[in-house]
């Protein structure tokens, strides 16, 4: 199924490829925008030099989760539930 973008998620692409966050931000954007100009899936993977079961991840992942799929994690440690002390075990009662 080949990838549609509307005009937002296509200028967000562009973005990410112009500043992006990290590497992998950077090769997934470039290949979804690829893969919107119809560009075979074998060609993208061999312009990016990976493996094409990987493009077609990207390209599902992208399906489902549109551009949710490329936005960074915060960096650092995940935050705790409030019911857990810092060292991530339940707090105990005095």
């Amino acid at each position: 199924m080949p990838i549609q973008l509307s005009d937002a998620e296509r200028s967000q692409l562009e973005r990410f490829l112009r500043r992006p966050r990290s590497r992998k931000q950077l090769y997934r954007s470039e290949a979804i925008l690829l893969l919107d100009q119809q560009m075979p899936v074998d060609t993208v993977a061999r312009k990016l030099r990976v493996g094409v079961e990987r493009v077609e991840g990207w390209m599902e992942r992208f399906e489902r989760d549109r551009l949710k799929f490329l936005a960074e994690p915060h960096a650092g440690r995940p935050r705790l539930d409030d019911s857990r002390g810092r060292s991530g075990r339940a707090r105990e009662e005095d």
